[in-house]
């Protein structure tokens, strides 16, 4: 291999990545209404590449990559080895504020959002993404999430609850499958001027995705959220905002209500 080569070889790189996919896409993209559809999205991408940007000026920050294609977007941040383990104890929570951003601004847009975060391998520029990391994140988003909610990859859990922030911000199944709790990001990140609006906005959108649904199988996914919802409004007082599925208007005993567990329990 000749001097050039070498010098020009692309290597991979250790990256924290979130995968995340809107889910229903394609019934919407099919529909009458794709247009309406397309101008949602590219405010809810506008929306969130700006606070991305706006938290990625300076230093290591500059390095986050971002790639969306039409319902999925990605999101990499580096792991960098030579400036020691706070770097990338705060790159490990950037990841997990941005997914959890994401999730909460396409729910304020009538979205369910379902994703994978995994730490491995990547390669990614202006022009595509490759490595195991990619995989990864894409087979928890698929296979094991289920529910509308960005499950963190089993064999990287331990770079995720180092410190009391994480761990108050991700939620545990019975399975001892770990996920973001979007709502104790979100509502601890932004003023608490705005905070009742924006419970209002996702009670609100929530509500109205359970009466519009005709399909039982997704009305399980809104029934899931809601529970992560209500366990998030009981914490944190917010009883007003508390969603009743009694008022669900088909049949109580044709939807599944999981529970969720709460990683914040073994500390």
């Amino acid at each position: 291999m000749q001097n050039n080569d070498i010098e020009n070889r692309i290597k991979l790189k250790t990256y924290y990545l979130a995968y995340m996919d809107i889910l229903g896409a394609k019934k919407y993209i099919e529909s009458e209404e794709s247009e309406n559809y397309l101008n949602k999205v590219q405010k809810l991408y506008a929306e969130t590449i700006g606070m991305i940007n706006s938290n990625s000026k300076e230093g290591y920050h500059k390095n986050n990559k971002l790639k969306i294609f039409s319902d999925n977007i990605v999101l990499a941040i580096p792991q960098i080895e030579y400036f020691g383990e706070t770097i990338n104890e705060i790159n490990s929570c950037n990841i997990l504020i941005f997914a959890a951003f994401f999730q909460i601004v396409a729910l304020k847009y009538s979205f369910l959002v379902r994703g994978g975060i995994s730490v491995d391998n990547l390669y990614i520029d202006n022009d595509f993404v490759f490595g195991k990391a990619l995989i990864q994140a894409y087979k928890l988003e698929s296979e094991i999430g289920l529910y509308p909610r960005i499950v963190i990859d089993p064999k990287d859990i331990s770079l995720f609850l180092k410190s009391n922030f994480q761990r108050r911000i991700l939620l545990k199944d019975s399975a001892n499958i770990y996920y973001i709790d979007p709502f104790e990001n979100y509502f601890g990140y932004i003023h608490k001027s705005i905070k009742n609006e924006n419970l209002d906005i996702i009670r609100t959108n929530l509500n109205e995705m359970l009466i519009v649904n005709k399909d039982n199988k997704i009305n399980q996914k809104i029934c899931w959220f809601i529970n992560m919802f209500n366990d998030f409004c009981k914490r944190n007082s917010y009883d007003d905002y508390i969603i009743n599925i009694e008022d669900y208007p088909y049949p109580r005993t044709k939807i599944k209500n999981t529970i969720t567990g709460k990683a914040r329990e073994f500390m």
